[in-house]
């Protein structure tokens, strides 16, 4: 069985992370082949076509086109820089993650991850958390500053309470509203490409990237899209006055099912997962 791979086609942190899916892949007998558009299965970093990884759509694009897996690599949102995520097809709820049935409930504390209690006191700001438009994650959905203006009207017919809205930090836009405020993104001090995203707000809004998920798990409500792989403790937009935060536990425990840390991955352990669910 033949798995194609693109080194040069990869953010620059995640090389460590291909070579330990290549050798996790080499134990399942998978035979990597190098720049290859005809092999068995294909693996790709990330679904964001921009930059040194837009070639990576043609490389996804032929492989969906005859039904054969793309597995996909990307920064984890759990404990950025240590665990990443591993899916295959996609990276949201459409994607493939083996994370529904044999868990390991004592996963959090093996990566080093938990549940924040749910925050009763937050400040009384609408956060929305806008994403990349150049991502297969966006396909089909207004441009970003558009789908911000129709997020702040939905979010005003149902309450009056202060909205802030955030754009990616590569994925930047204007604001024409004076429903809402604009803020920008601030990186963290010491840091490559993490940015700080405060979750102490009423909600966050968000389509389906990692937001959503990152702050449910941070005990601040959510809604998103039924593509977010926080759509199961989603609320609804029509409840936003008293939104409330649904039970996280066995979500928690399959978010923590999708990513793995260098070592899992080379080992083959998510393979395990996701070749039963796929074909060739």
């Amino acid at each position: 069985m033949k798995i194609a791979y693109f080194p040069n086609q990869i953010a620059l942190n995640g090389q460590l992370t291909l070579r330990a899916f290549l050798e996790g892949a080499k134990k399942h007998n998978f035979t990597p082949v190098e720049n290859k558009l005809d092999a068995d299965a294909a693996v790709i970093w990330s679904v964001l076509w921009n930059g040194r990884l837009a070639p990576n759509k043609v490389v996804y694009d032929t492989y969906r086109s005859q039904g054969k897996p793309v597995f996909i690599l990307e920064v984890g949102a759990l404990k950025r820089g240590w665990t990443w995520k591993v899916s295959v097809n996609h990276i949201t709820a459409q994607g493939i993650y083996g994370n529904q049935e044999n868990l390991d409930m004592s996963r959090p504390g093996k990566i080093g991850v938990r549940l924040f209690e749910p925050q009763h006191n937050r400040k009384p700001h609408i956060l929305i958390a806008g994403q990349h438009q150049k991502s297969l994650q966006w396909e089909g959905q207004l441009p970003m500053d558009q789908w911000a203006l129709e997020k702040i009207k939905q979010v005003r017919k149902h309450t009056d309470l202060p909205i802030l809205v955030r754009p990616h930090p590569r994925s930047r836009f204007a604001l024409t509203s004076s429903d809402a405020s604009l803020i920008s993104p601030v990186k963290l001090p010491n840091t490559h490409e993490e940015y700080d995203l405060n979750y102490n707000c009423h909600c966050v809004i968000n389509h389906n990237s990692g937001p959503s998920v990152s702050a449910a798990i941070r005990g601040t409500p959510v809604i998103c899209d039924q593509t977010s792989l926080a759509w199961e403790i989603s609320d609804a937009m029509e409840n936003i006055e008293k939104i409330q935060l649904k039970d996280r536990k066995d979500w928690f425990t399959r978010i923590c099912h999708t990513e793995w840390t260098n070592q899992e991955i080379q080992t083959g352990d998510p393979l395990s997962r996701l070749i039963p669910y796929i074909r060739y």
